[in-house]
């Protein structure tokens, strides 16, 4: 994908879209999507252990995207139900999804949408984009201020369990129908 344009082409689909953003009872979500960016290290790890945690909630649909950014990366993967991997090669240059797969996976809808990439790839800022969620969630990033309805300021820090910890909190535990 050429970054810069698309960058610009997705602040400007921002701009157009009427999209409103409305805040879900955390008790009563029953849709996620979760948004991540495929990694060898630990934080990985710790990001597959929160989707199998929230599937064990009773949630109805809990769909997990996983951007690798090669294909061989991806074939080595091992992946579970309700995974949608994806890559760079998803994607045009002007970053319209070219993927059946992810053409597909686009036409859901969700309540919560949890970005754990970190801004780390294009690709996951394309998808979380184009995702349709009443409420999109993740780190706080200036430069993707755009994409999301609530972020966490980390302060720089790039620990992934304090992220979810966080999101997790605010999201399901502290928005509840006994608080409002």
């Amino acid at each position: 994908m050429f970054k810069p344009i698309v960058k610009y082409l997705l602040r400007k689909r921002a701009k157009e879209s009427d999209r409103t953003s409305s805040l879900v009872h955390g008790d009563l979500i029953m849709k996620i999507a979760v948004v991540a960016h495929y990694s060898d290290d630990e934080s990985f790890s710790h990001i597959v252990s929160y989707v199998k945690e929230l599937r064990k909630r009773g949630k109805k649909v809990v769909d997990f995207y996983v951007f690798f950014s090669s294909k061989k990366l991806m074939e080595k993967y091992e992946s579970a139900e309700r995974t949608i991997q994806f890559s760079g090669a998803d994607f045009n240059l002007f970053g319209k999804v070219t993927s059946p797969n992810l053409v597909g996976a686009l036409r859901k809808e969700y309540e919560v949408l949890i970005d754990l990439s970190l801004g780390n790839s294009l690709a996951c800022d394309v998808l979380v984009s184009k995702l349709s969620a009443t409420w999109k969630a993740g780190a706080h990033d200036l430069e993707r201020s755009y994409l999301l309805d609530f972020m966490i300021d980390m302060k720089d820090e790039q620990d992934i369990r304090k992220l979810i910890h966080h999101l997790d909190h605010y999201i399901t535990q502290f928005n509840n129908t006994k608080a409002a």
